[in-house]
């Protein structure tokens, strides 16, 4: 007895803890029960929505918003769908508006899944982030066959304690307490009606479908010159094969930039440049481009498209708080760019947010010294191409953080290009031609060092030294400057046109090593016999990673040291090699370094001087470097003939 006493009472707590529950909810949303009825029996009933409803019966969506799934209608009143498609529209009565208008407007007023002003206020308040507190206001609409659904941001009295600053700036009005659809108000007293097949939200004014991205930004007067940019880059491709092997012959609109725009279901954020902005941009290089916006190579248009484009949604409160979070197609477009100062308005589309700028987003690569080569490709189309179709421009910028190495561009105009041109050479021709083009990219910028000077330029094809006024590879080849000033500069370098090609030395070639170098020469005879004693040739021979700069004494040197190499034994032998060796750098005598290096041996070498006072010390000796054999550059390292011995620390 005291048992079922027990369980009567956990019981009838249970039940009275329930019975509070379902109060409170009740009295959070008290829905109207009209739960025999369907979405449409239940707007039928209302009365005053014949308009909308004479639309869902004329292309025969009775039954599929009836009874196929589970929707939330935000239900148009007679006046506002007239609104849409009379006064917005101007169609002159409903029923001239297209069959395919009508099914868009009606699947824009139908939300997949059923959601109450209690669920859409939890789903905001349950965010576990401020940014998933943004991202949770995007709801989608009907999806009918091919035809995807649209994004809507639906908006609760939460939403307003938080970010109601956003909305201010999406919709240029204040937003009271209630819910809102992209701006458009709910009736504070007609919602939560319940239906069969989901749920009813009465609206209170007239809520028109955004347009897609790519269309919106067409409408928009301001953006005309970007909607031009962006619809340069767009194609267009068949549908898919379906499993009865019918192929789907409509063609998809796409863009060749890395975003699709025109898919629904792609959500960007777009800092879109308007007309001005665009102007202003160009208007240093009207010169370059026939005086017209038209002819903006399509690279650059694609370039800065890319620097445009951001990957979803993103409102501006979480711009400003998640800075450099949000990144465009291009990178971090924040470390180059004042994004969030440069906006002065706010296009609405369905599955974008594109904030107007008064300022083009520089990319990266338009911002860095390869720029002048996109924007001067009527005299250097043949870099052009090859920055285009052969990597010509890898490594000259930085795509994410516009932290670019400064660089010197030597580039040769068309004439000197001379025939064939790129596309027309075969494949080895080809691959020749681009070595050469790189032989000219310097890993230092000329121009702000206060231009060139005699010294050796790191390229990644070996070192190139300009002296009188030419510019000298490792073959003793030379090439001309056509001006001394630059015809193009930037904050991380400039560009130099030249009268020829440079010929790139082959890192991995056997043939142009140090020890061969060394072999080449007879006044290095006993430093050559030293270094086959020490068992080292090998070692100079390497390719690859293996860098050497090699001081070897002359033979007379050598002499007057009494170093006979016959008599030395392997030990001492590689004792002297390895001291006038330093590996992994290049030591030229320019007098760019000055300074304590390391030979093999772990002994410290002193430099000091350039060209004709370029001295090597240790602490017992000191070394000049004679003209007749300096600075001879080979495939894994430099070589260098010295008047004395090195001794021992």
């Amino acid at each position: 007895m005291k048992a079922i006493r027990f369980w009567f009472l956990v019981f009838l707590q249970i039940f009275i803890v329930l019975q509070g529950c379902n109060k409170k909810f009740n009295d959070y949303y008290n829905p109207e029960s009209t739960l025999g009825r369907s979405i449409l029996g239940v707007l039928e009933e209302k009365g005053g929505f014949n308009d909308f409803l004479g639309l869902i019966d004329r292309v025969g969506l009775q039954k599929s918003l009836s009874e196929s799934a589970i929707f939330t209608c935000i239900a148009p009143k007679d006046e506002f769908v007239k609104a849409y498609f009379i006064d917005h529209l101007k169609y002159p009565s409903l029923e001239q508006v297209p069959d395919a208008e009508v099914r868009a407007y009606i699947n824009y007023h139908f939300i997949n899944g059923m959601y109450y002003t209690y669920d859409l206020e939890k789903r905001y308040r349950s965010a576990t982030s401020e940014i998933n507190k943004s991202r949770i206001t995007n709801y989608r609409t009907r999806t009918e066959g091919k035809q995807p659904g649209k994004n809507i941001r639906i908006y609760s009295p939460s939403f307003f304690e938080i970010q109601s600053a956003d909305f201010n700036f999406l919709y240029g009005k204040e937003g009271s307490a209630g819910f809102y659809i992209d701006g458009v108000a709910i009736s504070l007293e007609e919602h939560d009606i319940d239906a069969r097949n989901g749920v009813v939200h009465i609206l209170k004014e007239a809520l028109f479908p955004n347009l897609r991205t790519d269309l919106a930004i067409a409408k928009d007067p301001d953006l005309s010159l970007f909607s031009t940019w962006i619809e340069r880059h767009a194609q267009f491709v068949l549908g898919e094969v379906d499993e009865n092997g019918v192929l789907d012959t409509n063609l998809y609109k796409n863009f060749s930039f890395g975003r699709n725009l025109a898919d629904e279901n792609t959500l960007s954020t777009l800092f879109a440049p308007t007309n001005a902005a665009i102007t202003e941009y160009f208007k240093p290089y009207m010169g370059l481009i026939d005086n017209t916006l038209d002819s903006v190579p399509k690279h650059v248009m694609y370039s800065l498209i890319r620097s445009s484009v951001h990957a979803n949604l993103w409102y501006p409160s979480d711009l400003k708080r998640n800075q450099p979070q949000w990144s465009a197609l291009t990178g971090f477009i924040s470390f180059g760019n004042p994004a969030l100062e440069s906006i002065t308005g706010y296009t609405a589309a369905s599955n974008s947010f594109i904030y107007k700028t008064n300022r083009v987003m520089e990319s990266p690569e338009m911002s860095s010294v390869l720029s002048g080569i996109l924007m001067m490709y009527k005299k250097y189309s043949q870099w052009y191409w090859m920055v285009k179709n052969r990597g010509l421009g890898s490594g000259i910028i930085d795509a994410l953080f516009y932290q670019h190495s400064p660089k010197t561009l030597l580039v040769q105009s068309d004439e000197i290009w001379g025939s064939p041109f790129a596309q027309d050479m075969d494949a080895l021709t080809l691959e020749a031609r681009l070595q050469s083009c790189k032989a000219g990219v310097f890993h230092f910028d000329v121009h702000a060092d206060g231009g060139f000077k005699r010294r050796f330029y790191p390229t990644d094809y070996g070192y190139i030294l300009f002296e009188n006024n030419k510019l000298i590879d490792y073959s003793g080849n030379s090439v001309g400057l056509v001006q001394s000033e630059p015809v193009w500069v930037k904050p991380t370098g400039a560009i130099f046109e030249i009268d020829g090609f440079l010929k790139p030395i082959d890192k991995l070639d056997p043939e142009q090593t140090v020890w061969k170098k060394i072999k080449a020469q007879s006044d290095l005879s006993r430093f050559a016999a030293l270094v086959e004693k020490a068992g080292l040739l090998a070692e100079l021979q390497l390719t690859g990673f293996f860098v050497y700069s090699v001081f070897a004494p002359s033979n007379a040197a050598m002499l007057a040291a009494g170093i006979d190499p016959a008599k030395v034994n392997v030990t001492d032998a590689k004792a002297i090699v390895n001291r006038h060796i330093v590996t992994n750098r290049y030591l030229f005598t320019d007098g760019v370094f000055n300074g304590q290096l390391t030979n093999k041996n772990g002994e410290n070498l002193q430099f000091t001087g350039a060209w004709n006072t370029f001295r090597i010390s240790t602490n017992k000796s000191t070394a000049s470097v004679l003209n007749t054999l300096m600075n001879q550059q080979g495939s894994n390292g430099v070589l260098h003939e010295i008047n004395n011995v090195l001794l021992a620390n």
